[in-house]
């Protein structure tokens, strides 16, 4: 199957300007992704942690399953979010919110917020028995039963998609997380200069079978399963 500091985080906002009402300008798609790490994250590399909005293509990123990956391209995208809305789905009323220090994360690097679709890596005793297997990852969105995992009330965030050759689990703010896993095909239709920059970075995702490097690292969970955590 193909298948997260931020008491700045009014700074990973943007006052959505040249927008229009339905947040997507004139894409025919309203998201770029439904993952992405605010600029605020802190993530591992060779040389220490860097910050989202700093990061660049050539950095090397700390994997969880090898080798450090190299980044071949790092964009920038806005969602928004319909918070007012009662009956939105979950993932649409807003960023999550990992409050620092919770869920292993580093306390000194603050609170890390995510867009809701951002899967990140689960470890619990009850995994085996539950999925037949100890390692699972998760939408952030879906975890916000978690003591410390909220969603934040904004209508506007911008966020960064790292690439790398392979969709990989990277460390942010201390805990493991998927790195951008692109959907060639709706990127193309809705955001053709964003493809044309992927492109370029990885000349094999404009083939059909290019995206097969970005197959999900762990059994990922749905909105049920997920639910069913309780974070260890």
């Amino acid at each position: 199957m193909l298948h997260f500091r931020s008491p700045a985080v009014d700074r990973d906002l943007d006052p959505g300007h040249g927008l229009h009402t339905d947040g997507r300008g004139t894409s025919p798609l309203s998201t770029f992704s439904t993952s992405g790490f605010a600029p605020s994250a802190v993530l591992d590399t060779v040389v220490g942690p860097v910050l989202a909005r700093d990061l660049k293509a050539g950095d090397q990123l700390l994997t969880c399953d090898g080798d450090p990956a190299v980044v071949r391209w790092v964009g920038e995208s806005m969602t928004m979010y319909d918070n007012a809305n009662e009956n939105a789905p979950l993932s649409a009323r807003g960023p999550v919110r990992i409050k620092a220090g919770t869920l292993d994360t580093d306390p000194e690097a603050g609170n890390l917020v995510l867009n809701a679709g951002h899967k990140l890596l689960v470890r619990n005793p009850l995994n085996e028995l539950y999925f037949g297997t100890d390692e699972v990852i998760a939408e952030v969105g879906d975890l916000t039963h978690l003591d410390g995992v909220d969603f934040v009330p904004r209508s506007v965030m911008r966020f960064k998609h790292v690439l790398l050759d392979t969709h990989e689990l990277v460390r942010a703010n201390g805990i493991w997380m998927e790195s951008f896993s692109p959907e060639m095909w709706a990127i193309r239709v809705a955001f053709p200069e964003k493809y044309e920059e992927i492109t370029d970075a990885v000349p094999r995702l404009k083939f059909e079978g290019g995206e097969a490097n970005y197959i999900c690292p762990r059994m990922a969970l749905n909105n049920r399963e997920a639910r069913l955590l309780d974070y260890v």
